[in-house]
């Protein structure tokens, strides 16, 4: 079974439960490699955000070789308008030097046989059809925005996310 790996998310210990993520999903595996460069482009991006001039309490992490994460202690100091396009450029870079997909919001992430899967939203209703896809199915839900809940909601049957609505 997937789960969030206690030790990528580690970087984010000692960060307010409420503290603001955002979850930047690859199109593609990243390799380790790849995994690993983005990894340290993330240390030295997060050590120098700042909020109007103010340092943030920030760090970030790649899971699954596959999402990325960004996170800032709003507790601490509220990351604003200019520091979040600061971070959105930031991940706009990555996606170009590596040639990714990280913005598109309709790809749903799944695990079938202890591999993640995943398809577009546009076939949702095929993949409920074909039982592929049931309320017990494990997502990845891309769509959690605290820290709090990275650890214990980021993997999730399906029926206990934004999917319900369609499933049931």
């Amino acid at each position: 079974m997937l789960a969030t790996n206690t030790s990528q998310t580690e970087v984010l210990k000692g960060f307010n439960p409420d503290s603001k993520i955002w979850i930047y999903s690859s199109n593609r595996l990243l390799t380790n490699d790849e995994t690993a460069a983005i990894i340290q482009q993330l240390l030295e991006f997060t050590k120098q955000w700042t909020s109007h001039n103010n340092a943030l309490k920030a760090a970030g992490t790649v899971l699954h070789n596959r999402f990325i994460v960004l996170s800032a202690d709003d507790s601490i100091e509220n990351p604003g308008g200019c520091s979040i396009d600061k971070s959105i450029h930031f991940v706009q870079e990555i996606e170009a030097n590596y040639g990714l997909s990280l913005f598109d919001r309709l790809t749903i992430f799944y695990q079938s046989d202890n591999e993640m899967k995943s398809f577009h939203f546009n076939d949702l209703q095929n993949k409920i059809a074909s039982g592929e896809i049931s309320e017990n199915t494990l997502i990845m839900d891309t769509t959690i925005t605290q820290v709090g809940a990275l650890q214990s909601e980021f993997v999730k049957p399906a029926g206990q996310s934004w999917l319900a609505r369609f499933i049931k």
